[in-house]
């Protein structure tokens, strides 16, 4: 009687010691599974880093063309400046002999991309260019000219602070010379005094009454000056006032940023300054 209950003692134990086996090894296989499952939605739905829209646009951005007049043609290059992305604005001449590239864009990458919209778009060969001051938006493709063997002017200041600044070595020949002969289209530049830079110039085009202003005239739509660190907030509104004098009959006022217009584009520049100034 004893050995059967012994007996019956011993089966009981040993099935509850083989539950107690299969739940503990249950209770793992699910731990481990909804650990492992938990992890695999972390992976699948982890949302990936935002990219910086300051990273890519220089690469991203083809050159952008407007027709200002069948042998004028703004280009139009995005570059990044103080953490945001901005457009900056040159201007290409069509003459008969080739064409004539005020202002590099942001980046020599970009640069080599214009001069081959040019043979592209135009069947031109580019004949020279002209950089209106030091700044990245304007002269950072000089290197690549000069790679091409092809002349870049500049006034002397504008020379000394490329060179200081690393941005090639432009040929500062337009405190003298300042018309240039470009097949059948001339090209001027002037020096009106400090205004955005120390070194600042303006491009007329007599032969189609477009003034580039470059980073001295703000767009109509700009509330503030933009970049100030090297302006001279006093001699700038001078130097417009010294444009306006030369240039009364501009038709087209091309702005370093923005979109072009007309003669009141000097005028709102000036009002800013004047807003600024008190």
């Amino acid at each position: 009687m004893m050995d059967s209950a012994r007996t019956r003692y011993t089966q009981t134990f040993l099935s509850l010691q083989a539950q107690i086996r299969f739940y503990f090894l249950f209770l793992t296989f699910c731990l481990g599974f909804s650990f492992s499952h938990c992890h695999f939605h972390k992976d699948s739905d982890r949302i990936p880093a935002p990219v910086s829209p300051e990273l890519g646009p220089q690469k991203t951005n083809p050159i952008e063309w407007i027709k200002i007049k069948e042998s004028v043609w703004m280009h139009r290059s995005y570059g990044e400046s103080g953490g945001k992305v901005y457009p900056a604005n040159g201007l290409v001449i069509l003459t008969n002999k080739g064409a004539v590239v005020i202002d590099t864009p942001w980046t020599e990458s970009q640069t080599e991309e214009l001069f081959s919209d040019i043979q592209s778009k135009f069947q031109k060969q580019v004949l020279y260019g002209i950089v209106t001051h030091a700044h990245n938006d304007r002269i950072s493709g000089v290197p690549f000219f000069q790679k091409q063997n092809i002349p870049v002017y500049s006034t002397n200041l504008t020379a000394k602070l490329a060179k200081e600044r690393g941005f090639g070595n432009p040929n500062p020949i337009l405190d003298i010379q300042t018309r240039l002969g470009a097949g059948n289209q001339s090209v001027e530049v002037f020096y009106p005094g400090h205004g955005h830079s120390v070194d600042n110039i303006v491009v007329w085009l007599p032969d189609t009454h477009i003034l580039f202003g470059g980073c001295l005239v703000k767009s109509l739509d700009a509330k503030d000056l933009g970049y100030i660190q090297e302006a001279n907030m006093e001699e700038w509104e001078i130097s417009l006032k010294k444009v306006l004098a030369r240039y009364p009959d501009a038709e087209v006022v091309v702005p370093g940023h923005g979109d072009w217009g007309k003669l009141d584009l000097l005028r709102h520049t000036i009002r800013l300054l004047v807003a600024a100034n008190n």
